[in-house]
């Protein structure tokens, strides 16, 4: 299925997750990839909650409160993460609550693609933190930290070099269909097709994020194939 664009000043909202307790942030510490050893209220910590598997669920930045910490994630995964945190809470001084509306590392759909920002749509392909981008990794990871929930795959690909066979990517273009069958020209098929446009804006010329599988670019990127722009995203770490 095709992946409809939407306008590039769509809002995009971000909500508050608010853990309590006196047992917060060592219960977060064990579930986030990021440390908070040193969280203030001068420095929020970007991290990501995985699954057990090691697949990322989504990205989010940890904001110091006195009573616990406050989590920032896109509206729409909201209740997942939730779900997801609640799974592991057993014999802990923890609570979780859905909080209002806040601002976030990015306000539209536009700026989303422009920054090459994952969200939600592309998380849900279920794929490894290293699928985007190795400053992406080291923005959101930290490797000296203690154990946490998804650690083990995440440490043996960065042991490997991050290589993963899909990766995030920026494709322009101006025709929907045309930019859809570039991104899906190379890779697998059935159900291990991960492949594919996942978050595209704009009207006559189109922008996009994707999911590309590695045997389409090889070493090249940025790379024109049929007309389609294609730009592997994060690669240089910051």
């Amino acid at each position: 299925m095709t992946t409809l664009p939407v306008a590039a000043d769509e809002t995009v909202h971000w909500t508050l997750l608010e853990a309590r307790g006196v047992d917060a942030t060592a219960f977060l510490q064990g579930q986030l990839s990021c440390d908070l050893t040193d969280l203030s209220d001068d420095s929020p910590v970007k991290g990501l909650l995985l699954s057990p598997a090691g697949d990322v669920i989504t990205s989010l930045e940890c904001r110091h409160h006195d009573e616990g910490v406050d989590l920032v994630v896109r509206g729409e995964s909201a209740s997942a993460v939730l779900a997801a945190l609640r799974r592991f809470l057993m014999r802990t001084k923890c609570t979780f609550e859905q909080g209002g509306e806040t601002a976030g590392p990015y306000a539209t759909t536009g700026e989303q693609v422009r920054r090459g920002e994952p969200g939600p749509h592309e998380f849900a392909r279920g794929v490894a933190a290293h699928a985007f981008g190795q400053a992406f990794v080291d923005r959101h990871v930290s490797f000296t930290k203690g154990c946490y929930t998804g650690q083990e795959l995440v440490g043996r690909l960065d042991a490997r070099g991050g290589n993963v066979p899909f990766r995030l990517a920026r494709v322009t273009g101006d025709d929907l269909e045309r930019m859809e069958a570039v991104v899906r020209s190379a890779g697998p098929t059935g159900e291990r097709a991960l492949q594919g446009l996942t978050t595209v804006v704009g009207s006559g010329g189109l922008s996009a994020l994707a999911l590309v599988h590695r045997s389409l670019l090889d070493a090249r990127s940025p790379a024109v194939i049929d007309g389609v722009a294609i730009e592997i995203l994060h690669d240089v770490v910051e």
